[in-house]
């Protein structure tokens, strides 16, 4: 066995290129990870169609986030992702049985799992047209039986914003996604 030798005290041992150096005792190494937070967009859908589903307020959103501080930070989940083969269909129903994806149990399942594994749920009624929305009702209960902030974005004429229930669930009610995608920033991002 080859035996290394010890350099005399006040002599340093050459380093191979591009190594780095010992980190001296009780020092902790730099943060470099970020936690990446899961933001879940809950809001009407039957009576939308498939573009205005998935990609107008929920793409507005994402971006918002995306573009502030942090943005890499964010990561959102639409109940609408996996159902392109949606497009073209027109108004939207509550579910499609010909499919695995948009079934009574599968949009179920999803949403659920997606409310139970975010670390904030925004809901946004601007574009409920005065309909409610029973399946965004379901996910607040959900979010409040698993302790999870609620921001509802609505204004005081919509049937959500009436509602006793939800309003008490939503720790936060404001009138515009800006507002929200700050809010969200706030809740999630450290600070002091």
């Amino acid at each position: 066995m080859k035996r290394l030798d010890v350099p005399p005290s006040g002599h340093t041992i050459p380093m191979p290129e591009g190594a780095k150096p010992p980190r001296p005792e009780g020092v902790k190494p730099p943060r470099t990870v970020m936690k990446e937070f899961k933001v879940y967009l809950a809001g009407p859908i039957t009576g939308l169609t498939y573009q205005e589903a998935s990609l107008g307020w929920r793409k507005e959103f994402a971006q918002m986030l995306a573009d502030g501080p942090d943005g890499d930070s964010f990561l959102c989940y639409s109940p609408m992702r996996g159902k392109a083969f949606l497009e073209g269909v027109g108004k939207l129903e509550g579910h499609y049985d010909g499919n695995p994806m948009s079934t009574r149990g599968a949009i179920t399942g999803k949403d659920k799992n997606d409310v139970y594994t975010s670390d904030v749920i925004v809901a946004n009624f601007l574009e409920s047209q005065g309909n409610f929305s029973v399946g965004t009702a379901v996910e607040f209960g959900w979010a409040d039986a698993w302790s999870k902030p609620v921001i509802m974005v609505a204004t005081p004429d919509d049937p959500h914003y009436k509602h006793p229930m939800l309003s008490r669930i939503a720790g936060w009610i404001v009138s515009n996604l800006e507002d929200a995608a700050h809010l969200t920033r706030h809740l999630l991002l450290p600070g002091i």
